[in-house]
């Protein structure tokens, strides 16, 4: 049995997302960063040496506020750190 284009939309309204907003902010002493802001901040180091931001397939981010930093790999591969604060 087909159904028609009513039940069709309706079914697909019903199976609708609920988007929320997410951010992580990372607190260590009186310092505070959004790790959105670390992410970019990675991105950014890694185009800098010369990469293409769109060659990133996988990032990893190690998070170390006790020496203030992060640690990275892309790709399996590229390693590299930029300051958290």
């Amino acid at each position: 049995m087909e159904k028609n284009a009513a039940e069709v939309k309706t079914a697909q309204q019903g199976k609708a997302e609920v988007k929320t907003q997410q951010e992580v902010i990372l607190q260590y002493r009186e310092y505070e960063v959004n790790m959105e802001t670390v992410t970019e901040r990675v991105k950014a180091h890694y185009v800098a040496k010369g990469n293409a931001e769109d060659s990133i397939e996988s990032l990893q981010i190690y998070v170390k506020p006790e020496e203030f930093t992060a640690y990275y790999v892309i790709n399996d591969g590229f390693c590299g750190k930029v300051n958290l604060f």
